[in-house]
């Protein structure tokens, strides 16, 4: 496919667009909701407006649960230099990019890992928001990256640059645009990368690609809404007007009524509040049914409620089997994301190194972030000892970061073990 000036204005266009369409994603999960600015005010009354942050609740805690463990990796053969290469090449800052680029998927729909070398020769990702970035696909059901944009400023610089990232090469351009926001493009160079195919991986959220609380923004609406009105309410009689009977007051004396909260009328003169009742089972109710639905939409569980104190790990499971189904499905696009990350590492490798790895001869382990039952697990692993390999049931344990390093340490304490005095001299 040519790469012209003209298709990377469309797909700026298409930037542009998605950047404004996309922008009120991280409004929300930032705390900067809709009440902000369209919630009905009222003149000389409390206004207060509560935000209850559900979607960074939400994000954080879905993600927690996927990559609070470390990603294990277990070799499919007996290669295990394959291990020491992607823990040696990715160890040191894969666990929280992993947790980052899955939590910008959530906000936005999507996020992008783009693929380095950095300028100290090492293999490193960054994650690039769909603020600031454009992927170009070819359509078919592979869905290959044909092209990918990223727009950026740099500090102190008003300048907007733009790098182009094709299977080959990098371009860069500076944006200048007019008054009337017509934007131009102007070649300032470009130089090679190494990985023969275009080094940024998209991180879809779910299947088509919306944020995971987008479904569910009304509902957080609502509740700000009803919550801050009652707030509101209380704070000073929202829906209260003041009766005096039998005496007239004029509006300035009105003003000095309020600031001095002394009100003085004739004889036979009655002051009293015409308040509209609330029933607060009713409002009570309400709310409790939008939390539900808030919590039921997103597949969660309110941790808030009371729970017995004993609670198993399995009974908890069953709690989470609604979050599971939705986590499983996110670890499903988590997984080829990685793999696509390693399928970059290895091409990167072969040139440094001159060595040759197979991503697919790599398993990749998610644990999930639940409280585990280790005795149960000591169990199961003690019965498959025959059937299983060590390095495949250490991945059951979840303080295991790396079952080869542990496999590999165990070896070692056993080698030093001097098994003629293990019993005493009498043996």
């Amino acid at each position: 496919m040519e790469i012209t000036e003209n298709l990377i204005m469309e797909c700026l266009n298409e930037l542009e667009k998605n950047s404004a369409d996309k922008k009120m994603y991280k409004e929300y999960y930032e705390g900067n909701h809709s009440i902000l600015n369209n919630y009905a005010m009222q003149d000389s009354r409390s206004n207060q407006k509560l935000i209850f942050n559900f979607p960074r609740k939400f994000v954080d805690n879905e993600t927690g649960y996927l990559l609070g463990k470390p990603v294990n990796f277990v070799p499919k053969t007996d290669n295990t230099e394959i291990i020491d290469c992607i823990d040696r090449n990715l160890n040191h800052w894969d666990k929280e990019h992993n947790i980052n680029l899955r939590k910008t998927s959530e906000i936005y729909g999507e996020s992008y890992e783009l693929n380095y070398i950095n300028s100290e020769g090492e293999f490193c990702a960054s994650i690039l928001t769909p603020l600031e970035a454009y992927v170009l696909e070819d359509g078919t059901t592979e869905r290959n990256v044909l092209l990918g944009l990223h727009r950026f400023r740099k500090r102190f610089d008003d300048t907007s640059y733009l790098d182009v990232y094709t299977d080959s090469e990098i371009l860069h351009y500076t944006i200048d645009s007019d008054q009337k926001g017509n934007m131009d493009l102007k070649y300032i160079g470009k130089h090679n990368h190494i990985f023969n195919r275009v080094p940024i991986i998209i991180c879809p959220a779910n299947s088509e690609r919306r944020s995971g609380f987008q479904d569910v923004i009304s509902l957080f609406d609502a509740y700000n809404v009803l919550n801050s009105d009652l707030v509101n309410e209380i704070a000073d009689h929202r829906n209260a007007y003041l009766i005096i009977e039998n005496a007239k007051i004029e509006e300035e004396d009105l003003l000095k009524m309020k600031s001095m909260g002394i009100i003085q009328v004739p004889k036979g003169g009655v002051v009293k509040w015409l308040t509209k009742d609330i029933n607060d089972s009713f409002v009570k109710n309400e709310l409790d049914n939008i939390e539900r639905k808030i919590y039921d939409m997103m597949d969660e569980v309110n941790f808030n409620e009371n729970w017995a104190s004993n609670t198993s790990s399995l009974a908890l499971r069953n709690k989470l089997l609604n979050l599971e189904n939705r986590v499983a499905i996110r670890q499903a696009f988590m997984e080829k994301v990685i793999k696509e990350r390693l399928k970059n590492l290895f091409i990167y490798i072969k040139k440094k190194e001159g060595k040759v790895f197979d991503y697919r001869d790599v398993a990749i382990k998610f644990t999930r972030n639940l409280p585990t039952d280790l005795v149960g697990l000591a169990d199961v692993i003690v019965k498959l000892q025959n059937v299983c390999s060590q390095e495949t049931l250490l991945t059951l344990l979840p303080f295991v970061e790396n079952p080869k390093i542990e496999v590999q340490k165990f070896k070692a304490e056993v080698d030093k073990i001097d098994f003629k005095n293990w019993g005493g001299d009498d043996e």
